[in-house]
């Protein structure tokens, strides 16, 4: 059992009284008379601990920093800054951050090396500043908003019941720095135990409005890893697999190609590595439901699906080589803000769990670079089906894209957790 874990907590009659009793004790036993850092995303975890803590131990004894690594979503910053000292927050410092980031992550490709990076840098900034204020380490400790599927998908060996789990992916808060924080006891994780769906009970609790505690998740990395990266031109796919897409698609009356790209995804509790394949037909959410089961239980190649929204019907994709840029980041932001903006509008925004949306390092016959749509619904995040949009949201979402410049064609994952994660990478 890691250090930071609740000791003998029972999962199915979480209740936030009762939790927030055994954490109080915990954190006071973990931090004694130091005082707590910790690094604030503005999601829903990171926001939940910073209340925790500043209730448990007064704002007087918490440090919260909001480090600007320009992978944010568009206008996010300043949103966070306003949002905390209009609610009485007035502990959160902001650190832009970006050039750090955008500098680090040039010419990076694997998404493993990506999290790395962005993990170890939030460690560099949060030295930095503390160097900057001349806080003496020794009175300090880092918390986390680590909840547990972030332990169990990445298989630490500080999880709780994860014998025997295989790492899908390392999370920002599990690079190794962390981790040598934690076997020193320097690290205080009050979420740690918790799902998701119990994180938002607490914070409902604590007096957090909705509009904060049911607001989509949005990764610690930010949209480094929905930035997706290429380096690699060879084609792997296995003849006999693309024909065998080609024979179940054309069954069910769509065409078919499998992506000469890959993302992660899960089987078996395992990491998989492996290629999405895209459809092209009639929006049969029920039909394309059945269809992306069918490919992915029968073609060993293809582990995530996508149905092609806006497509010429020609399914002609090139893999381009590409970085983590600011325009590339930039494009993906505006798009970003207007599938959000548009779920608002039409009353979606509340139904969808979670909603990634991915650029590919693939082009068009057009040249613009295709963006994948991920609507999910979950409770835990270990699990998760997608969530079919109105045909009127998806059409207003594609042409108000098609106005980017720089946008291709628009993809909606049809792929439920397993055999898919919910993140491409």
């Amino acid at each position: 059992m890691e250090k930071t874990a609740i000791r003998n907590f029972d999962r199915q009659s979480f209740h936030p009284d009762t939790f927030l009793e055994e954490i109080s004790i915990q954190v006071r036993d973990i931090c004694g008379s130091r005082k707590v850092f910790l690094l604030v995303s503005g999601g829903v975890d990171s926001t939940v601990v910073f209340a925790l803590l500043n209730k448990i131990l007064g704002q007087e004894r918490v440090l919260g920093l909001h480090v600007d690594t320009g992978l944010m979503r568009k206008g996010e910053s300043g949103a966070v800054l306003d949002y905390m000292r209009k609610n009485g927050f007035n502990n959160l410092r902001i650190e832009d951050a970006t050039q750090d980031f955008l500098s680090s992550l040039e010419g990076v490709y694997d998404p493993e090396r990506k999290r790395e990076i962005i993990g170890n840098l939030y460690i560099d900034i949060k030295e930095r500043v503390t160097a900057k204020l001349g806080l003496n380490a020794d009175e300090w400790v880092l918390a986390q908003g680590t909840i547990y599927p972030d332990i169990l998908e990445t298989a630490a060996k500080d999880s709780f019941s994860t014998k025997g789990a295989h790492k899908v992916k390392t999370h920002h808060n599990r690079v190794d720095a962390i981790m040598e924080l934690i076997e020193k006891g320097l690290v205080v994780e009050p979420l740690a135990p918790l799902y998701k769906d119990e994180v938002r009970k607490l914070g409902g609790h604590l007096g957090l409005p909705k509009e904060l505690v049911w607001r989509h998740p949005f990764p610690g990395p930010g949209l480094g890893v929905r930035v997706l990266c290429n380096n690699v031109f060879s084609n792997d796919v296995a003849e006999k697999d693309a024909q065998m897409l080609v024979n179940i698609a054309s069954a069910a009356g769509y065409d078919s190609c499998i992506l000469p790209l890959r993302s992660v995804g899960v089987k078996d509790s395992q990491r998989t590595y492996a290629h999405p394949a895209v459809v092209n037909g009639a929006c049969d959410w029920d039909a394309l439901r059945k269809l992306s089961a069918d490919i992915t239980k029968s073609t060993p190649s293809v582990n995530r699906v996508v149905y092609a929204l806006n497509s010429s019907g020609t399914l002609r994709y090139q893999l381009i080589k590409a970085h983590v840029t600011s325009s590339r980041l930039d494009k993906l932001r505006e798009v970003d803000s207007i599938v959000t903006d548009v779920l608002r509008q039409s009353g979606e925004y509340d139904s969808v769990w979670q909603m990634p949306v991915i650029l590919l390092p693939l082009i068009n016959d057009c040249g613009g670079e295709c963006v994948v749509l991920r609507p999910v619904i979950s409770t835990d995040a270990i699990t998760a089906d997608f969530v079919p949009l109105r045909p009127e949201t998806l059409q207003l979402i594609a042409e108000k894209t098609s106005a980017v410049e720089g946008v291709g064609d628009l993809f909606f994952d049809i792929t439920n957790k397993p055999p898919a994660t919910i993140e491409w990478e």
